[in-house]
């Protein structure tokens, strides 16, 4: 057994209510990593500006433990869990710090320093590059020994982000198959997702100005005429947003994230219920090709809900047309929904076999810390 730290993933930030699915992401991560035989500590920074430690502190001890859990303010003294001076103490005899995630700084805290070796498992594959362009790379990045990142086509000839000369390899993020049950019944008999629509707002690449996912919906907007088909989201914006009242003039169901993504257990009571997914990707991600999958996806597959996509270049990994489509058109996109409703079982089946296959924690994490030289 090894010993871990797992940092970041702005679970103290982002793991509001809400943000079910940020929490799931984390949370897949520290039990796949503890289901290897693994002794995991998960990480996080506080800078006082804003009090997260309660719900911190709700989630570390209803879904991990408090003596594994940290949240370190600036000085060093704890907002939740082990101080700074206790994770220098674990960290002793640590074999690896990996970060979910830029860290938006060259080097780790002073506690963390002597940590080695530092995995970044990068996860907004043509964002962080994008970021990291335009200053010190080391200073978005961090200075990591070994460089992951959830965009197969990154640093490969079909991919044009930069790659500041590192060697990037290519991981998934985990799913714990059995949080997720294929028998669970169908609740919601429709294609569902859960989107924060504004988020990274805008990027350019290559000369051309990418958006949110509030824009690239906007070529999928007629799916509910073209397929007979209701469609939900459990959406992340203001009422007044016009792209949300577009939405719904064209039949779209829209569902209060506060509602479907409380907390993790809410979250994944959703994605078993509902009969597959249906989204679309941020600008960027469809632009880069960068091969970008989200975890929110992969969880759907565990669920054998299958899943149709807006491609981004993922289709050279995974395998697509049973149980996972990637699509760029409305047109494509309606006829992945008909042919899905044409055998869902079959569909279901697939979307099951391909999260076992490419999404399983134990061969995910395992395929990660071997190449790290950890076992």
């Amino acid at each position: 057994m090894a010993k871990l730290i797992v940092k970041g993933g702005n679970l103290a930030w982002e793991g509001t209510p809400g943000r079910g699915g940020q929490t799931m992401f984390i949370l897949q991560w520290l039990e796949g990593l503890r289901r290897l035989g693994h002794e995991v500590l998960y990480y996080d920074k506080a800078n006082g500006e804003r009090n997260v430690a309660p719900l911190f502190a709700d989630i570390m001890e209803r879904c991990w433990s408090p003596s594994l859990s940290a949240l370190v303010l600036p000085t060093g003294e704890a907002s939740y869990g082990l101080n700074g001076k206790e994770v220098e103490h674990f960290g002793r005899d640590v074999v690896a710090l990996i970060s979910l995630g830029c860290t938006f700084e060259a080097e780790p805290e002073p506690w963390l320093a002597n940590i080695h070796p530092r995995i970044l498992v990068d996860q907004d594959p043509g964002f962080s590059q994008a970021w990291a362009d335009k200053e010190d790379p080391y200073d978005i990045l961090g200075r990591h020994d070994i460089y992951f990142t959830v965009g197969s086509r990154i640093g490969t000839s079909q991919c044009t982000v930069p790659t500041f000369n590192l060697d990037w390899h290519h991981t998934w993020n985990p799913v714990v198959l059995d949080w997720w049950d294929p028998n669970y019944p169908i609740i919601r008999n429709r294609f569902t997702t859960v989107a924060g629509w504004w988020g990274n707002y805008y990027q350019e690449f290559e000369g051309k100005m990418w958006g949110p996912k509030a824009e690239q919906i906007r070529q999928f907007i007629t799916l509910p005429q073209q397929t007979g088909e209701q469609f939900e989201i459990a959406l992340e914006t203001a009422p007044e947003d016009e792209e949300l009242i577009a939405l719904k003039k064209h039949g779209w169901l829209i569902e209060s994230p506060r509602i479907v993504t409380a907390n993790p257990e809410a979250y994944r009571t959703y994605v078993n219920g509902s009969a597959g997914e249906f989204s679309c990707a941020k600008g960027l991600y469809v632009g880069t090709n960068g091969g970008w999958f989200s975890d929110r996806s992969s969880c759907y597959l565990a669920a054998g809900r299958p899943v149709v996509v807006q491609d981004t270049g993922f289709t050279d990994t995974l395998p697509t047309g049973d149980g996972l489509f990637a699509v760029s058109t409305v047109e494509e996109a309606a006829e992945a929904i008909r042919a899905i409703r044409l055998d869902y079982r079959r569909h279901a089946a697939a979307a099951r076999s391909i999260a076992r296959e490419h999404f399983s924690s134990a061969t995910v994490l395992k395929r990660m810390l071997a190449h790290a030289g950890i076992r």
